[in-house]
């Protein structure tokens, strides 16, 4: 009977736990065997206690989603408990018991280990019985004299012949000879074998040891002509080991070793192209004896010969037969190893490794039985680039050859090479330290080893930037070749990570000289470098910098948060071309507001090219803009209209913007120089009324702001505008108004000349003969000094 006791567990890992209890009874004794199961291996262990009282303990490494009760039965009791992440089942025998686990078949695996096998098992059961089943006679301790009975001694005959005739050992010299080949055998003296067998069965033809002696003698037979690669020289050839087998597999038709003659016969046959005898020998093996080990070795070796012939697809067939049916596991893992042979043939490289990892995993020191094979296969592997599983060979016959060893050098240096190329950097550094570490004063690859090894380097998960820094140096020192152009690129881009982007650029003659062929660009960490050094000085305002650095390595700085700076930036060092670029972009935004501020930068640069017209095509526009956002136009954007209206000698626009400004920005100090532009624009078109009003306002200005910046020159023209129109009385207060400022020699001439003039024409002599006076005592000379003295003696004169 069957108990289930928990029930299948299901996870979000998909793994499943079963538990069960098969019950029964045996002459009266209750026994049970309990099952324990999980879909990956696990571990169980024994404890005994006090008196010799066992417990059992199984780890699954995972939690158990679901709690568990505990459970109790009659011959165990069952606990469940989780600690640190994992699952643990205690189980209390109340009975005799005893832990066994069950083995697993190499088929049934498809990971690879990269430790040596531990002991866990898919499956584990332990025995509970009330009693030992089957209970072994009983030992008692005391004294145990030989005491001899000869007259009831029973009748005794010894060994018999197969005539039935009693075989006297002390004078059978054949058992000696026996032991000697079979020794010889083990030895691996297969010659001697072969000639001693011969020997012996004609000195004794009714050896009751023929069918041994006889069976040695084809398994050497075997050997030597597979050994062999000219079979010509040996004496015998696979028919003699037909002609042995056939009779004696008729003679000795029951004999336990009839499937390994059948096996080697099969052989012999298909090495002397005999299909069909061999077919009939496999047929009786298939029949009689289908669990046979050599039963599947013959299988292997029919397919090995169907592989040759390019029957393929039946070769196949045959292997995948000896692989999932084979309880041997080195038959299996022949199979396994020939159908990978057969995958990496056909170009599946992801299925040959598979088969491998099947050896690998279950039975990995079957490649330890032939070492030079399995080195083959290592070679073989790589090739076809499967670099890890030629890599994990390497590792395991490393593990198997001392290192007196002639071969052991190559196989470290190739085992770090494969590891290399499988990108197993930990490993394959490991290897190569440990070459160096055994090789390094007398090996033949040292060079090339210290050089993959710091080509390595460059793989390894170092966080340390000062070792890599100080590394990087070493091999730009050492190496002239791609590690040290590595190492250079590898230099420049933790420069660049680290911000120390003036140093990359400084690197930028010797990067040049890199190759473009390796995943890092050197003209990319240059123009990366350039770029960020260019958006560091953006940051700081140093706009010669940044422009110098974008026309150096004609950076293309296009992201949206630059733009308005890199626009002042251009505008500031005059490169108004690519400061319309900028603002060419965004003259048709769908916003409104980004428009109109693009609008009124795209006047600005306008302005600066020169390009009167078109940045006077703006005003419209943005007269319309500002009136849908009702936000005034930049002053800066008016100044620029008002002077390209004034280069264009546009008086009457010039005025009009004029008023605008003055409605729009009252109080800006900097208007000045607009008023006094139409003062002077109004004197070359003799308007002295516009004249007189802006040179007004253009004093106010000046005496709000506390000013004089514009004095001399403002005063002057509107006294001569005053003066004009017959305002002398207007001009005198101007010309007084002036007097108390600091003024030069010939503007404080020209100032007395003027103010001697309107005095004299409004009657006030006295006050003119003063300002005439003045005016010639200055020691300068000008045209207007002149001038007063002539009118100073026609005042004397009258």
């Amino acid at each position: 009977m069957k108990y289930i006791l928990i029930f299948l567990l299901a996870s979000v890992q998909l793994f499943a736990l079963d538990i069960i209890l098969n019950s029964g009874k045996e002459s009266k004794t209750n026994y049970a065997i309990l099952h324990v199961m999980d879909a990956k291996p696990f571990y169980c262990q024994t404890i005994v206690g006090e008196l010799n009282k066992k417990n059992y303990i199984c780890k699954i490494s995972r939690p158990i989603n679901k709690p568990i009760e505990s459970k109790k039965m009659k011959l165990a009791e069952l606990d469940f408990y989780e600690k640190d992440g994992e699952f643990y089942i205690a189980i209390d025998p109340k009975v005799d018991s005893k832990l066994i686990p069950v083995e697993e078949s190499l088929y049934n695996t498809s990971e690879i280990l990269t430790k040596p096998k531990e002991t866990l098992y898919t499956h584990w059961t332990i025995l509970l019985q009330e009693k030992p089943l089957y209970e072994q006679k009983a030992v008692y301790d005391g004294l145990d004299f030989p005491v001899t009975f000869p007259k009831y001694q029973k009748p005794y005959i010894g060994a018999l012949d197969l005539n039935g005739a009693p075989i006297s050992y002390a004078q059978s010299k054949d058992i000696q000879l026996y032991l000697d080949i079979k020794q010889e055998y083990e030895s691996g003296y297969y010659d001697g074998v072969v000639k001693d067998v011969k020997r012996v069965l004609t000195l004794f033809p009714n050896s009751i040891f023929r069918s041994e002696l006889e069976l040695y003698q084809m398994r050497s037979m075997d050997k030597i002509l597979s050994a062999k690669e000219d079979k010509a020289d040996a004496p015998f050839n696979e028919n003699d080991i037909i002609n042995v087998a056939k009779r004696w597999s008729k003679e000795f038709a029951s004999d336990e070793n009839i499937p390994e003659v059948l096996m080697l016969m099969t052989k012999a046959y298909l090495k002397a192209n005999a299909k069909s005898d061999a077919n009939y020998c496999i047929d009786i093996l298939v029949g009689e004896h289908p669990d046979s080990s050599f039963t599947k070795r013959a299988i292997l070796l029919y397919a090995d010969n169907l592989f040759l012939k390019k029957e393929k697809d039946k070769a196949m067939k045959l292997y995948l037969d000896v692989l999932y049916s084979a309880q041997d596991l080195d038959i299996a893992s022949e199979a396994a190893i020939r159908l990978s042979d057969y995958q990496m043939d056909a170009g599946k490289l992801k299925e040959a490794k598979e088969y491998l990892f099947k050896v690998l995993n279950v039975n990995s020191q079957f490649l330890l039985k032939d070492k030079e094979a399995s080195y083959k296969l290592a070679r073989r592997l790589f090739e076809h680039r499967l670099y890890d599983v030629a890599a994990k060979i390497t590792d395991l016959l490393l593990e198997n050859t001392p290192k007196k060893a002639d071969n052991r050098e190559i196989l470290l240096k190739e085992s770090g090479d494969w590891h290399a190329k499988a990108n197993e950097v930990e490993a394959a550094h490991a290897r190569y330290q440990e070459y160096l570490a055994d090789y390094k004063n007398s090996g033949e690859h040292v060079q090339e080893v210290t050089e993959s090894l710091d080509e390595l380097f460059f793989k390894l998960n170092e966080n340390n930037e000062t070792k890599l820094a100080n590394y990087y140096d070493k091999l730009i020192e050492t190496y002239n070749n791609e590690i040290g152009q590595k190492a250079l690129l590898e230099k420049a881009k933790l420069l660049l990570k680290q911000k120390r982007f003036e140093e990359v650029l400084n690197l930028q003659k010797d990067l040049a000289k890199v190759p473009d062929h390796y995943e890092i660009k050197p003209e990319e960490l240059i123009y990366e470098a350039a770029k960020s050094l260019a958006l560091q000085e953006l940051e700081k305002d140093e706009c010669q910098n940044t422009v110098g650095l974008i026309e150096e390595y004609k950076l293309q700085i296009t992201e949206p948060q630059y733009e308005e700076k890199l626009f002042k930036c251009f505008m500031r060092v005059s490169r108004y071309d690519r400061a319309r670029e900028i603002s060419d972009t965004h003259l048709k935004d769908a916003q409104l507001a980004s428009r109109y501020a693009w609008s009124q930068k795209q006047v600005q640069v306008l302005f600066k090219m020169g390009k009167y017209q078109d940045a006077l095509a703006f005003k419209e526009d943005l007269k319309t803009l500002s009136f849908s956002l009702r936000e005034k136009i930049g002053l800066e954007t008016i100044r620029d209209l008002f002077f390209s209206l004034v280069k264009l000698k546009n008086l009457e626009g010039a005025a009009s913007l004029a008023e605008s400004i003055k409605i729009l920005y009252p109080d800006e100090a900097s208007n000045l120089d607009i008023y006094y532009e139409i003062v002077k624009m109004a004197s070359d078109a003799k308007n002295d009324l516009l004249l007189v009003t802006y040179a007004q306002t253009s004093l106010e200005m000046q005496k709000k702001f506390k000013s004089n910046a514009l004095s001399p020159a403002l005063e002057f023209s509107y006294m001569d505008a005053l003066k004009r129109l017959g305002r002398d009385e207007e001009a005198l207060k101007i010309a007084e108004s002036l007097l108390p400022q600091s003024l030069g020699a010939k503007d404080k001439i020209r100032l007395f000349y003027q103010a001697g003039e309107f005095s004299l024409k409004l009657k006030e002599d006295a006050k003119a003969k003063d300002y005439f006076t003045k005016c010639i005592s200055i020691n300068d000379n000008s045209s207007w000094k002149s001038i007063c003295q002539q009118n100073l003696d026609l005042l004397i004169a009258q």
